[in-house]
């Protein structure tokens, strides 16, 4: 663990979890866990509770069962789960367009985010919807400052087509699916021209800094969310 793998809650940042997966996956590569060229459909972390900066190394240990890789993500000699990481391995799937009631946001993508086979990697494309999330949820804080006060309880990725790198930046755009009440569900989709690249479901749950524990969502906040439902 390092201290630039923590966010502004001094917790463990959400895509760096992803990266102490992907730290693993020479090793699984080599027992013969996974092969070396096989495509992720989905990646899918529930985050268990937050993991703070401490000399005790991570670990990560991985079953894997059919198409399904289970990696938990562990610290020390600790039992503690902090968080679990789904991928599934296979072909991408069509994803359905969905409605976005947000401008779209211009995602640019840096040489730095492609492999070798000349494409943005898992962790980087799940980085991009953080990055996309962050913003809308700054722009919503203009209008009610309780509206950015959640943290992340779970992340789904599905994969579509690779993303190259390009001049022209990527639209991403978001909507808000579900309000309920301590927690709400925001999708994202990058999509351009008929083509979809990858689509994301998150689910945010209300935070209270002071307490550093869940909370319930104010009726204002409530109302200010379900301005950006899209109709049915």
């Amino acid at each position: 663990m390092r201290w630039a793998d923590l966010d502004s809650l001094n917790h463990v940042n959400n895509v760096v979890y992803l990266d102490y997966a992907a730290e693993s996956r020479a090793i699984l590569v080599e027992d013969g866990v996974i092969g070396a060229d096989e495509p992720v459909q989905r990646i899918a972390i529930d985050f268990l509770r937050p993991l703070m900066l401490s000399l005790r190394p991570v670990r990560v240990t991985s079953r894997r069962e059919g198409a399904e890789l289970v990696r938990e993500i562990t610290s020390g000699e600790s039992p503690t789960v902090f968080a679990r990481v789904l991928t599934i391995f296979g072909a991408s799937e069509d994803v359905e367009r969905g409605r976005s009631t947000f401008d779209p946001y211009p995602l640019r993508v840096r040489r730095s985010d492609i492999d070798v086979t000349g494409v943005a990697t898992t962790t980087k494309v799940f980085e991009y919807f953080q990055e996309a999330r962050v913003l809308l949820f700054s722009a919503l804080r203009r209008d009610d400052s309780g509206a950015s006060r959640f943290v992340i309880g779970y992340v789904d990725v599905t994969y579509g087509s690779p993303i190259p790198w390009r001049r022209e930046p990527y639209p991403i755009r978001s909507w808000i699916k579900r309000i309920g009440s301590s927690s709400l569900t925001v999708e994202a989709e990058i999509a351009d021209e008929g083509v979809i690249y990858a689509h994301a479901n998150s689910v945010l749950v209300g935070f209270d800094m002071a307490a550093q524990s869940s909370r319930r969502l104010e009726d204002h906040e409530k109302e200010l969310l379900a301005q950006f439902v899209p109709p049915s």
